[in-house]
């Protein structure tokens, strides 16, 4: 079977398309990736063992121009590639493959990785949600099998659609084994002994790391590392300087998912700690607590349904309210000075990974298409 999966995203960061298109080739499927380029055309060579199509974009502009390019870019590629299925990987990606799938009359796969009418970016803006909540439901009607990451949102996602043949593929990571690793200490020049609390991922104001900052300043002895980039990295580094901790809390740039592994292992405690902001992520399984337990840190994460009944059933780290940082410190310090708890976290954490790892969660994945 030939699998066409489209993407607007940076693939040098996407962990998950890169899992589902490793793990649909390695069953035997076929699989063509287009997807848009930030940074050249060049196909980077992790990504060469698939047939990739880059599509250049410039970031600088309007997504409200870059969309329709990048659509009307894609859908002709799409028409070209002549595939069994069509997958598209979020709402952004639904229209060029809903009509290739239906030019030739084919299945449509729709990959959504998050409720994205409910995402802290468009929330508040009436129009913008108006429009993609008036595609999704126009676009869904297409839709013969539907992929998401948590029990909330396939449940959100049957009560606003029409949609029968939902499937949970959660964003867990590859097993890996925790490694020795000093990779953060190295690179910002902290003390062997000093606690690393580390946080990886966008950075976006809903992701609560304004607050995260703000218990920084309460922390005893630990560092806070952001590992990361995105549209407030300004502010959080004004917030930084304001607060006056430039020798508390510390930036490193985005990593390559292939990469990030080692610096996570060089982390003590790690922060997942998104705020309730809407439906989107009050209901995710973001793929970072996971990456922790990889590394077999021990977690402090946000007390929300999906995130909470995780690290509750593991017993891999401590829950908090995201928005109140003297609480986020108050855990942070109560972690980092018990040797004995976190011992006993890390150890749940490495044990978690047991489950919680792609390796199990890909059956899912490829079963769905042996369905088809």
């Amino acid at each position: 079977m030939h699998i066409c999966m489209v993407a607007f995203t940076d693939l040098r960061f996407d962990a998950r398309i890169f899992r589902e298109a490793s793990a649909l080739q390695d069953s035997g499927q076929q699989v063509t990736i287009v997807a848009t380029s930030f940074a050249g055309t060049e196909v980077l060579p992790l990504w060469q063992r698939f047939d990739t199509h880059l599509l250049p974009i410039n970031r600088e502009r309007s997504l409200r121009l870059l969309y329709p390019s990048f659509w009307r870019q894609a859908y002709k590629i799409l028409r070209e590639v002549t595939a069994d299925v069509y997958h598209a990987h979020d709402l952004d990606t639904l229209w060029p493959a809903a009509r290739a799938a239906s030019h030739f009359g084919v299945p449509l796969v729709y990959d959504s990785h998050e409720l994205w009418t409910e995402q802290s970016s468009i929330i508040n803006r009436p129009l913008i949600r108006w429009f993609w909540t008036w595609l999704e439901k126009h676009l869904t009607k297409k839709v013969a099998y539907c992929i998401t990451v948590s029990d909330g949102i396939k449940s959100l996602l049957e009560e606003l659609y029409p949609l029968h043949n939902v499937t949970i593929v959660r964003n867990l990571p590859q097993f890996r084994t925790p490694i020795v690793s000093n990779r953060i200490r190295e690179e910002l020049g902290l003390e062997q002994t000093r606690p690393i609390v580390l946080y990886q991922g966008g950075f976006l104001t809903e992701n609560g790391l304004l607050e995260q900052i703000d218990a920084a300043a309460s922390f005893e002895t630990a560092a806070l590392v952001l590992i990361g980039g995105g549209p407030c990295e300004t502010q959080l580094r004004d917030r930084v300087s304001q607060k006056r901790l430039q020798e508390t809390v510390f930036f490193l740039p985005r990593v390559s998912f292939d990469e990030l592994h080692e610096y996570t292992c060089s982390a003590d405690i790690g922060l997942c700690l998104i705020k309730n902001s809407g439906l989107s992520f009050y209901h995710s399984m973001p793929n970072k607590l996971f990456e922790y337990f990889m590394a077999g840190i021990p977690v402090i994460a946000s007390d929300f349904p999906e995130i909470g009944r995780v690290v509750r059933d593991t017993g891999a780290g401590l829950l908090a309210n995201p928005q109140d940082s003297k609480e986020v410190a108050l855990q942070v310090n109560q972690l980092a000075s018990d040797d004995r708890g976190m011992a006993a976290r890390a150890n749940a954490a490495r044990k978690a990974a047991q489950t919680y790892n792609w390796e199990c969660e890909a059956q899912k994945l490829t079963s769905l298409y042996a369905g088809l």
